[in-house]
């Protein structure tokens, strides 16, 4: 099978390698190196015999946002140390893509003790007795792939036979992109599909619907030199140093050293307002609402708002001048005065919500009313609370109110920088993928961003996609959705789980304990992946994948600013397979021909992902040129056809260097300048929303939201507790703190929390102030129980001063491990404690959950994470 077999002595030998080198990456740049130091971490002390690579980084930082370059010392097949972009001149306009400590520890992930080594069976697991109950505790034992693959071939055979393809969820991306490309996901499609749970978002919060419908467009973002022109920076929820990494805190630092100043809201103070901005703002989680509306309360009663910038460009905010067919008193101005509520929204009014004192309320907006040049981001977690979209419609309320809008140092994004997310990539590679040649889902619905577009099905009833927060409820309860949707709720009945695509949906998915009994009830669950993951310890099989560093050969992108070369850094450990084989054997036993499910071979998706690969040469025009020359003799050293090319540079200069980065200047023709056009001529150049203009008051927004009965959802921003249950303004004497996720460094999501040295840079804490702590007799390094209506998690306690009192923090991510005994998570995966309800647009609201912090007496110890093995298979010898 062309796997590379490795002995127990020689796996010891890579894992001494290993562990030499993520000892010291995890604290890259906390101390100076010594030369033997530099030996193991890319230093020139030792006689180098082998070759440097480039090796992918596909840590998922901030939903793509951020990917940076990983140069890869190999001997002997054996990775030995890292480097990352230190060759070029570091600049502004042309930064190094310079790796953080997850990047840096990826040699650590490679070789990760917790790879699958072989096709496994839980020993209880039979076809005809599954003992579903036994998933997650029992043991396991070592089958051949054959056995593995017919077992797997049969349940499915069985459950699309017996049951139809609606019997099947896919724990997987259905998106089948070049990240997470899993031709498993193909042979699904081409059986007859399978459900997904994509209903809604999860990285991307409630902004895409808001976006979309207030201001007509989707990522819209300055890039890191145009931000240069803005005077004050005024972020929400920015902590770019540990969610994006890369350079976008950088970018930031360096606009405020050309004189903008920054002022960051968010509830604790972090990594990015420590080390950048001019001023820390707390605020309770989740009332980042309440805020605006209290600031913009003062701009309307002292005239500060920019009235010819609303008045000519902008629908809803006064009465004289609401869109067609509108409700005059419905307006924004009206609401936030209290006009015909009686409540006017004062400082004094938003402060008893998110804490922020009525003074400073009012302080910052003259101060953002007396600057001409403003630069509004809020993070996509700000939107993460139930009817998050309500603060959606507030930020760009509040942008719009300020004015500017369209001129060069006036923004607002929660994108932040166009080098990140972007609808116009300044350089991408080509799909890798397959692209059209790939079965589709005949089970997905049509969709404006992840809402069901009910009025454009011919049966609204046929399709079929689970909301996020809910999924695990509702197989669990036989049926999800609401009774408003056509035709009411949707029966649920999965027999089979397929965890996949490079997904960790048990962990990383609310209500966690939830997802253990649906897992549990089951007939059969299977899962492919190069990591015994919590996904993965609750599968009744489980078979071992290669990692992106045993495939490579593409070109690929994720930011985009930047188009980067994978080489294959090492042969497939132990006996692990890519999903292409996994997917071919499958479809030869359900008989489905294999190239239906693996449309390309490897060298063709090599040869799209180079000739594809483009630059943008001008942003209003969308101009884009190839950017590699590729040679008649490039073509057939892959064997496949194609046609020559010219472009920036070879594909043997492009696979030397590792990647290419576009090079920039101020004020050329790729400076993202968002609504130039309309703010030019709102008459010739109107927006694409329902009135051609900005819409602080949008039915189009409310509506849409409002279909998938989630949430109820106003035209205009107003400040609401959408879920009784949860949020500032919910609490209970039971449980009365408000807990949210921050990102960690450890972890890129769930991703490298298998990785020793960042477990031991980055231990697992519940955060907490100094307030409530001293108010439980708590401390730093006690062990405190963390209790929700949800589930229990038991953490070490970190005590700070820099976190506004009433609410805790659990970075998000960490890897559940259950005390069968007690039920409680010695892990520390918040979503254990989190289980919100689906809102607005079907986003996922963790923020602002309710729990209770106690310093625990119990029997359970915890050892530090570092020394905490990562679960392993029971029953497996190395």
């Amino acid at each position: 099978m062309g796997t590379s077999q490795l002995t127990r002595r020689r796996f010891v030998q890579w894992g001494t390698a290993a562990a030499g080198a993520t000892a010291l990456v995890g604290f890259t740049g906390c101390a100076s190196q010594s030369d033997d130091e530099l030996s193991q971490t890319g230093g020139d002390a030792a006689e180098e015999t082998g070759t440097w690579l480039t090796g992918a980084c596909m840590n998922n930082c901030s939903c793509g946002s951020s990917r940076c370059l990983l140069k890869v010392y190999v001997e002997d097949g054996v990775p030995l140390k890292i480097r990352t972009d230190e060759e070029d001149e570091d600049s502004i306009e042309v930064p190094q893509r310079r790796a953080c400590p997850r990047g840096r520890a990826q040699i650590g992930n490679m070789m990760s003790p917790a790879r699958i080594k072989y096709p496994m069976k839980r020993k209880g697991w039979s076809p005809d007795n599954p003992n579903g109950e036994m998933r997650g505790r029992d043991e396991w034992e070592r089958i051949s792939w054959d056995e593995a693959l017919d077992y797997i071939a049969a349940e499915m055979k069985k459950a699309y036979d017996t049951w139809g393809p609606k019997s099947i969820l896919a724990a997987a991306y259905s998106d089948i992109g070049d990240t997470y490309f899993d031709q498993v996901i193909c042979l699904l499609n081409a059986k007859g599909g399978a459900m997904h749970h994509e209903l809604g978002t999860v990285s991307l919060g409630s902004w895409p619907v808001p976006e979309i419908m207030m201001t007509g467009g989707m990522l819209a973002a300055p890039d890191s030199l145009s931000i240069q022109d803005s005077e004050l920076h005024f972020h929400f929820g920015n902590n770019w140093m540990a969610n994006k990494g890369g350079n976008t805190a950088y970018q930031l630092d360096y606009a405020k050293r050309e004189g903008g100043k920054v002022i960051i809201v968010e509830p604790w103070l972090n990594q990015t307002a420590q080390a950048v901005a001019d001023e820390w703002v707390p605020i309770i989680p989740g009332t980042d609402t309440a805020f605006c509306i209290g600031m913009m309360y003062h701009m309307i009663e002292n005239d500060l708002q920019d009235q010819d910038f609303l008045d000519k460009y902008c629908v809803g905010f006064d009465a004289e001048h609401m869109p067609e067919g509108a409700d005059p008193k419905d307006n924004f101005k009206d609401y936030v005065l209290g006009t015909h509520d009686g409540e006017p929204k004062t400082p004094e009014w938003a402060e008893a919500i998110c804490g922020v004192p009525a003074a400073d309320i009012r302080r910052l907006a003259e101060e953002i009313a007396s600057t001409e040049k403003v630069n509004f981001f809020a993070g996509q977690s700000t939107t993460k609370i139930p009817a998050g979209e309500m603060f959606a419609q507030a930020f760009y309320t509040l942008a719009m109110m300020h004015g500017g809008l369209g001129t060069p140092g006036n923004y607002a994004s929660w994108v932040g920088l166009a080098e990140g997310m972007s609808a116009a990539p300044f350089c991408m590679a080509g799909d890798s993928s397959s692209g059209e040649l790939n079965p589709v889902n005949p089970l997905k619905p049509p969709a404006l961003s992840s809402v069901p577009l009910f009025s454009e099905m011919e049966d609204p009833t046929a399709w079929e996609n689970i909301d996020y927060s809910e999924c695990w409820q509702s197989i669990l309860d036989g049926a999800y959705g609401r009774d408003v949707w056509p035709g009411g709720k949707h029966p649920l009945d999965i027999h089979v789980i397929y965890c996949g695509g490079y997904e960790n949906s048990l962990n990383s998915m609310p209500n966690a304990n939830a997802a253990i009994k649906a897992f549990r009830k089951v007939d059969f669950v299977w899962g492919a992946n190069p990591f015994f993951d919590p996904s993965r310890q609750y599968c009744d099989i489980v078979l071992p994948v290669a990692t992106w560093w045993e495939k490579g050969n593409i070109a690929w992108m994720n930011n985009s600013d930047t188009v980067y070369w994978a080489d294959r850094i090492m042969e497939p450990l132990f006996e692990s397979q890519p999903e292409s084989y996994i997917a071919e054997e499958l479809a030869k036993r359900l008989d489905v021909d294999p190239k239906i499910v693996n449309a390309q071979t490897d060298a063709e998706r090599t040869y799209s992902s180079l000739a594809g690969a483009a630059y943008l040469t001008d942003r209003n025009a969308m101009g884009y040129a190839p950017l590699l020359t590729i040679s008649q003799s490039d073509i057939d050293e892959l064997g496949v056809e194609g046609a020559p090319q010219e472009g920036l540079m070879t594909v043997a200069e492009f696979k030397e260097k590792g990647f290419f980065k576009i090079p920039r200047t101020k004020g050329d023709a790729l400076s993202s300048l968002p609504w130039a056009a309309f703010y030019e001529d709102p008459e010739a150049n109107p927006l694409p929303t329902s009135t051609g203009k900005f819409e602080i008051y949008s039915m189009g927004l409310a509506a849409t939201v409002n279909s998938l009965g989630f949430s109820t959802l106003s035209p205009i921003a107003k400040w609401q507790i959408a879920d009784p249950e949860q949020g500032a303004g919910t609490q209970t004497d039971e449980f009365p703190l408000l807990l949210w996720t921050p990102h960690s460094l450890r972890r890129a999501h769930t991703v490298n929390d298998n990785v020793v040295s960042l477990r031991e840079a980055f231990p697992q804490e519940c955060f907490m102030s100094t307030v409530d702590a001293e108010a439980r007799g708590i401390k730093t390094g006690d062990l405190v129980l963390m209790t929700s209506p949800h589930g229990q998690v038991l953490r070490p306690a970190k005590v700070l001063p820099t976190i506004v009192p009433g609410a805790v923090a659990l970075q998000d991510g960490a890897w559940i491990r259950i005390d069968e005994e007690t039920g409680i998570d010695l892990g520390g995966d918040p979503n254990i404690l989190q289980a919100p309800k689906s809102s607005g647009q079907g986003s996922q609201s963790w923020t602002g959950t309710l729990v209770q912090v106690e310093k625990y007496d119990g029997p359970l110890t915890l050892d530090p994470d570092k020394n905490t093995p990562i679960v392993m298979p029971v029953g497996i010898e190395e």
